[in-house]
């Protein structure tokens, strides 16, 4: 019984990944269930067993994946130090896993799609839905560590006073938040395009978004 569990466990988790790269190089509507299977090695009946249908199994995928892919670089923002170093390696680690994580790049790219896309299956709804994928929680996160709420400094130098910092987080975490939400956004989709086209992975390439989100 052990193994049938185990063995369960490791089709379900196969079929998860071909389902994520699937999405992601053809699109979610293009995609049959079929070609997840044969991708996975397995029979369409192996599918069916796991999921009714495209639609859970497109939110299997999401729910699998968006944790574990993408909590090493939320982590990032967690640690200790200050705010100005947190963001910018958070930044820069964003660009390295584009890059280099087809993982995270192909997760990135199958969100963003569903959400803002025509290519979304059935019985997901439209871009409001994002919330459900972690996109909302993004911007609250960043919005919580721009208001000077995860430790640290409190980021940036000066004499704390708050004088000359109109237009940054100091007084506007939301609009900073939206705007560092909408760089991840465009970023990923650039990568899922082409990560040639994506900034470079160091301080340099992040010191637009890091500009504009700090005093």
């Amino acid at each position: 019984m052990r193994r049938t569990a185990e063995e369960a466990a490791q089709t379900k988790a196969a079929l998860l990944e071909a389902a994520l790269f699937q999405f992601a190089e053809h699109g979610v509507a293009a995609t049959k269930l079929a070609d997840v299977a044969q991708r996975a090695g397995l029979t369409r009946g192996a599918v069916y067993h796991h999921f009714t249908d495209k639609t859970a199994l497109y939110a299997a995928v999401i729910a699998n994946s968006w944790d574990s892919v993408t909590a090493p670089v939320w982590a990032v923002l967690d640690s200790d130090g200050p705010v100005e170093d947190r963001l910018r390696e958070f930044l820069v680690a964003w660009l390295r896993r584009l890059r280099e994580d087809r993982h995270f790049r192909a997760l990135l790219t199958i969100t963003l799609n569903a959400s803002y896309g025509p290519d979304q299956p059935e019985g997901i709804s439209d871009g409001r839905a994002s919330k459900s994928y972690g996109l909302a929680d993004w911007l609250q996160r960043l919005e919580t560590f721009l208001a000077g709420k995860r430790g640290g400094d409190g980021g940036g130098s000066g004499d704390g006073d708050g004088a000359g910092r109109r237009g940054t987080h100091a007084d506007d975490p939301s609009g900073a938040a939206a705007g560092i939400l909408a760089w991840l956004c465009g970023t990923a989709l650039l990568a899922a395009t082409d990560p040639d086209l994506l900034p470079p992975s160091d301080a340099s390439g992040v010191a637009l978004p890091l500009r504009g989100a700090l005093p």
